[in-house]
C-alpha cells in the first residue's frame, strides 16, 4: 500500500517492491592474475580483462596430443581451439572424439535455463559441427550433457564450467568473457576414470552421430554397452566427481562440504532452479550450517529476468544466505572454510544438474588448487556489480535495477497533480509496484492491473485496478523483448493532490 496522508500525499518511491530483485553496485571489476601452484590440480579460470587461463590450458592440451582426444562441451566454437582440433586429427590421423548437446532440435529448443543465449545463432554452431565432421572428427550427440571436459591420452583432462566458445573463454570487443573457473589435471589415475565416464556417454547414452565424412549427416544411433565404467569417486579425496542417471557424486560433494562447514561456505553457480520444492537438495543442509553459526554467500548469474529464478534468490536468503549477483558468472563450486570444495559444470539446479543429466567436477579437498579455487572465487564475489536486494523501493529500482529496459522516471520528483477522488483513492491503495511507461510523449502509471494517464498536472485514471500480479506480469513480460521505442520504469515520484 502507498504512503499516504490525509494532506493528500502519496510517495511511490518509498513503497517497498515485494520480492527481491538484482540491483546495480557501483563498483569496478579489476582483472584476477593467477599464482603459481604445484601438485597434480591446477586452478584455471576465464576473468574479465585477465588472461584466458581456460583457453590456454584447452589448446595447449589438445596441441600435447600425441594418441587421442576425448572432448565433451554444450557449445563449441573458439577458434584457436577449432584449429587446435584440425591439426590434431591431421597429425593423430583420427583419434579425436566430441560428445555435444547437439542434435537437429536440441539448439532451437535451447537448455535455456541452464545456459544463457542456449538457442543462439544455430547457424554458426550447426557450421561448426559441419566442418568438424569434414576435417575428420567424429561428432555425437546426446541431449543431457552439460558437461565440459577434456581428456588427452588418459593422462591429462580439463574439468570446468565453461562451453568451449569465445564468449567463455576470451574477451571480445563488444562483450567481455563470462566468469568461468576449472581445473587442469595431469594426474593420469583421474584423467582415465574421466576417460572412462567419456567412453560410457560415448558408447551407452548417445542418440545421435555425425561420422567423419565429406558431407555432413547427423543421424539417429542405438545406444550400445559400454565397454568400461567409471570407478567412483572416494569421498573428501582430490578427484573426478560426476552427475550420471542415479550416480549423484557431484551432489553428495555439495553435501559433504557444507556439513563439513565449520565457519563459511561459499558458493557459486549460474541458474538456480527446482530448489524451492526439494528442501533436501539444499536448503536444509544450508538452514542447518547458517544455525550453527555458519556464514554462507552464493555468487550468481543475476537474472532478473527469469521470476523464478529470483524466487529462489529469494527463498536462499530467508535461510540467512547472502546472495550475490553479477552479470557475467558462470562459475559454479562450493568451498568450506578454505579446506573443502569442489568446482563443477552443474548449477544448483533440481531439475538438471544435481539430480539428473551429465555433469562433471573435481573434488579439491587437500590439494593446493583449491586456495587458488577460493581466491578467485572471493574476488568474483567482492567485485560483483550486483546485489541482491529482498523488497527494494521503487526509488531502488528506479535507480539501480539490472534491467536494459529500466529509464529512469522522467517525472519530477515532487509532482502536484490535480486527481478526482475516484481516482486518487484507486492509486492510494495499490500494492507496488507501480510501473510508468512513456510513448509519444503520453506517460501512464500501472499499478495492481490498473491505469493512470498523466497530462502535465492532471492525472486521470483510464482502468480500474484489479489485481496487483496483472502488473508484475507485465513488468515481468518486459524482459522478452524490445520496448520499441517505449519508455519503461518505476514511478519515484511523491505526488501531491492539489
Amino acid at each position: 500500500m502507498t504512503s499516504t496522508t490525509p494532506e493528500g500525499r502519496l510517495d511511490l518511491g518509498a513503497m517497498p517492491v515485494p520480492g527481491g530483485f538484482f540491483l546495480l553496485r557501483d563498483v569496478r571489476p579489476t582483472p584476477f592474475a593467477a599464482t603459481p601452484q604445484p601438485g597434480a590440480h591446477r586452478h584455471v579460470f576465464s576473468y574479465r580483462d585477465s588472461e584466458p587461463g581456460i583457453q590456454q590450458a584447452a589448446v595447449e592440451l589438445v596441441r600435447r596430443a600425441r594418441k587421442k582426444i576425448f572432448l565433451a562441451s554444450f557449445r563449441i566454437g573458439d577458434k584457436a581451439l577449432l584449429n587446435a582440433l584440425f591439426e590434431a586429427v591431421e597429425r593423430l590421423r583420427g583419434g579425436v572424439y566430441v560428445i555435444t548437446a547437439w542434435n537437429e532440435r536440441s539448439l532451437s529448443r535451447g537448455l535455456s535455463a541452464l545456459e544463457e543465449d542456449a538457442g543462439a545463432d544455430i547457424a554458426a554452431q550447426r557450421h561448426r559441427f559441419e566442418e568438424m565432421t569434414k576435417r575428420g572428427i567424429f561428432v555425437r550427440g546426446y541431449d543431457n550433457c552439460h558437461a565440459k571436459f577434456l581428456v588427452v591420452d588418459d593422462e591429462a583432462a580439463l574439468v570446468s564450467s565453461a562451453n568451449l566458445e569465445t564468449s567463455a573463454l576470451i574477451d571480445r570487443p563488444e562483450r567481455k568473457v563470462t566468469g568461468e573457473s576449472g581445473i587442469l589435471m595431469t594426474d593420469a589415475g583421474e584423467a582415465r576414470r574421466l576417460a572412462r565416464f567419456f567412453t560410457r556417454m560415448w558408447h551407452a547414452d548417445c542418440r545421435w552421430e555425425a561420422p567423419p565424412g565429406e558431407a555432413y549427416a547427423l543421424a539417429r544411433r542405438l545406444p550400445t554397452r559400454s565397454p568400461c565404467r567409471p570407478d567412483p569417486p572416494l569421498d573428501s579425496r582430490a578427484g573426478v566427481i560426476w552427475t550420471h542417471d542415479d550416480e549423484r557424486y557431484i551432489l553428495r560433494a555439495i553435501h559433504d562440504v557444507i556439513d563439513l562447514a565449520r565457519h563459511e561456505v561459499l558458493l557459486a553457480t549460474f541458474g538456480l532452479r527446482g530448489l524451492i520444492s526439494e528442501p533436501g537438495l539444499l536448503h536444509d543442509r544450508l538452514a542447518a550450517a547458517v544455525e550453527r553459526g555458519v556464514q554462507v554467500t552464493l555468487l550468481c548469474r543475476a537474472r532478473n529476468n527469469l521470476a523464478g529464478h529470483r524466487d529462489e534468490a529469494l527463498a536462499l536468503s530467508a535461510l540467512g544466505v547472502r546472495v550475490v549477483g553479477d552479470s557475467l558468472n558462470h562459475a559454479k563450486g562450493v568451498i568450506a572454510d578454505g579446506r573443502h570444495g569442489a568446482l563443477f559444470s552443474a548449477n544448483l539446479d533440481g531439475e538438471h544438474g544435481l539430480t539428473s543429466g551429465a555433469e562433471v567436477g573435481v573434488r579439491l579437498d587437500g590439494s593446493p588448487a583449491l586456495a587458488e579455487a577460493e581466491r578467485y572465487l572471493r574476488h568474483a564475489i567482492e567485485h560483483a556489480d550486483l546485489e541482491f536486494v529482498v523488497s527494494p523501493t521503487q526509488a531502488q529500482l528506479n535507480a539501480r535495477l539490472g534491467a536494459e529496459w529500466r529509464r529512469p522516471w522522467p517525472g519530477p520528483a515532487l509532482a502536484k497533480m490535480s486527481v478526482d477522488d475516484e481516482a486518487w483513492h484507486a492509486l492510494a491503495v495499490v500494492e507496488a509496484p507501480v510501473l510508468y511507461t512513456q510513448s509519444r510523449g503520453v506517460t501512464r502509471l500501472h499499478a495492481g492491473g490498473g491505469e493512470w494517464a498523466v497530462d502535465g498536472s492532471r492525472l486521470t485514471m483510464t482502468k480500474t485496478p484489479q489485481r496487483a500480479s496483472q502488473t508484475r506480469d507485465m513488468m515481468n513480460s518486459w524482459w522478452a523483448g524490445p520496448a520499441n521505442g517505449d519508455r519503461r520504469g518505476f514511478c519515484s515520484a511523491v505526488l501531491m493532490r492539489e
